[in-house]
C-alpha cells in the first residue's frame, strides 16, 4: 500500500465513511482475506503435497512484491520521489545512482508499502490517485493473468496458478475496501479520499505539498509560510513539525541557542503525545533530538549523550549523511581532526546521493560550520603543542 502519511498522519483531518460502512468494510475484509488464504493454501497443497505450504507462502510473497512494484511503477509513471519501500522484511531506500537495503524485522513484516512524494509540478490530487490505484490494479492484472494461463493448464502448475490468481484478486478486493488501522489507511479509502477532494487548506494535503516541495529541490522561503499557518493550527504532528522546521533553520543558520530553546518546545509538545502517535514518530523524536545535541555541542555546551547514540542504529541506517555529520564532530570531540575530516567528506557524498535534494543545501551550512570549527581547532591544537617545552 502507499504509505506518504504512515509516520505523519495527521489524524484529526482525516475524512472517514460512516461509522456502518466502515464496520461492514471490516467484516468484508475479514472474509475476504480467509477466504483468499485458505484457497491458496488448498491448491497450492493440492499441488505440492507437503511442500505446498512453501508454496502459498511464496505466492503470498511474490503477491506483496506486485503490489508495491505496482505502486513504485505508478510514483514513477507521475513523476513522484519514491524515498522508501519495504517488501516484507526487506527494506528498501532508493538514491540518485541505486538502492540501499536492509533486512528489518518490523510490524509490517508480512506486508509491504512504498512512500513517495508528488511531483509538485503536476497536478497532486491525479498522482496521488493514479498512485493509490495503480497497487490494487497490477494485482488484479496479476489476478486475471494467472486464470487465463491457469485455464489452459491441467497438471499441478495449473492447481498451483489458480491459487495464486485467486489469492491474488481477493488481495486486491481487499485493499480497495476502505478501512483504517492506527498507522495505515487502506488503498480504497485513501482512493475515496482523493476522489471525493481534499481541501488544499487540509493539514495532511499541505504536509504532503510542503515536504514535496522542499524533496524537490526548492529552496526554502516565504512560500512556505502558509503551509506553516495551516500545519501549526491543526492537529499533531502538524505542530511539532512547525517547530522542527524552526529548529532546522535556526540550526542552517548558526543561531545555537535557538535550536536548543525550539527543541524544549518540542519536548513539551512531546509529552502531550498520545502513546500510539508517541511511537509512530519516534523516529522522527530521536532526529530532533539528535540535532538538538548536535548544535549543543557546536555551542561548546557539554554531552550527556553523543548525537550518534541519540540518533540510534535504525534512523542512522536511514540518514547517512546525518550520522556521519555526528560521527565527524564526535571526531572532533576526541581531537582526531583528520578522520573529522574524513566523515564530513563522506557526508557530503551521502547527501549528495540521496534522493531528497533538500539535503544538499540543507547539509552543506552544517557541514561548513563543523570544517571551520575543526580547522579552528587544529590550530589550537598545533599551538599548544609548538608552545610546549
Amino acid at each position: 500500500m502507499t504509505d506518504w502519511d504512515a509516520e505523519f498522519r495527521v489524524h484529526g483531518s482525516e475524512w472517514l465513511p460512516d461509522q456502518w460502512v466502515m464496520q461492514l468494510c471490516r467484516v468484508l475484509l475479514v472474509a475476504v482475506q480467509c477466504a483468499g488464504v485458505a484457497t491458496l493454501v488448498w491448491y497450492c497443497v493440492q499441488a505440492g503435497s507437503w511442500w505446498g505450504f512453501l508454496l502459498a507462502a511464496g505466492i503470498f510473497a511474490v503477491s506483496i512484491l506486485i503490489q508495491e512494484a505496482g505502486h513504485a511503477m505508478g510514483a514513477l509513471l507521475c513523476g513522484a520521489t519514491i524515498t522508501r519501500a519495504q517488501l516484507g522484511p526487506i527494506e528498501i531506500c532508493p538514491l540518485r545512482d541505486g538502492v540501499r537495503m536492509r533486512w528489518k524485522r518490523s510490524s509490517r513484516e508480512y506486508s509491504g508499502f512504498v512512500m513517495s512524494f508528488p511531483s509538485p509540478r503536476k497536478s497532486f490530487r491525479r498522482q496521488m490517485v493514479v498512485i493509490t490505484v495503480a497497487g490494487p490494479m497490477a494485482t488484479m492484472v496479476a489476478a486475471v493473468a494467472g486464470f487465463a494461463v491457469a485455464g489452459r493448464l491441467g497438471n499441478s502448475l495449473g492447481d498451483a496458478l489458480l491459487g495464486f490468481a485467486i489469492f491474488n484478486a481477493a488481495h486486491a478486493t481487499a485493499n480497495l475496501l476502505p478501512w483504517v488501522t492506527p498507522s495505515v489507511a487502506s488503498n480504497g479509502l485513501q482512493l475515496l479520499r482523493w476522489m471525493r477532494g481534499i481541501d488544499e487548506k487540509d493539514p495532511q494535503f499541505v504536509f504532503v505539498a510542503f515536504n514535496a516541495r522542499l524533496i524537490s529541490g526548492e529552496r526554502f522561503g516565504a512560500w512556505a509560510d502558509d503551509y506553516l499557518r495551516v500545519l501549526e493550527r491543526g492537529p499533531q504532528p502538524g505542530p511539532m513539525f512547525v517547530i522542527w522546521t524552526r529548529l532546522k533553520l535556526a540550526q542552517i543558520g548558526g543561531e545555537w541557542d535557538r535550536v536548543d530553546e525550539h527543541m524544549r518546545q518540542m519536548e513539551q509538545q512531546v509529552m502531550a503525545l498520545s502513546p500510539p502517535l508517541l511511537k509512530a514518530l519516534t523516529g522522527f523524536i530521536a532526529i530532533a533530538r539528535c540535532e538538538a545535541a548536535f548544535s549543543r555541542a557546536m555551542a561548546g555546551e557539554p554531552l550527556d549523550a553523543s548525537p550518534v547514540e541519540i540518533l540510534g542504529s535504525d534512523m542512522g541506517w536511514l540518514l547517512p549523511a546525518l550520522r556521519l555529520r555526528c560521527q565527524a564532530l564526535e571526531c572532533l570531540l576526541h581531537r582526531q581532526f583528520d578522520l573529522a575530516m574524513l566523515r564530513l567528506q563522506e557526508s557530503e557524498h551521502w547527501s549528495l546521493r540521496s534522493v531528497d535534494r533538500s539535503l544538499e543545501h540543507g547539509e552543506a551550512p552544517l557541514r561548513q560550520a563543523l570544517a571551520a570549527r575543526i580547522e579552528r581547532d587544529r590550530q589550537e591544537s598545533a599551538r599548544h603543542l609548538a608552545a610546549q617545552p
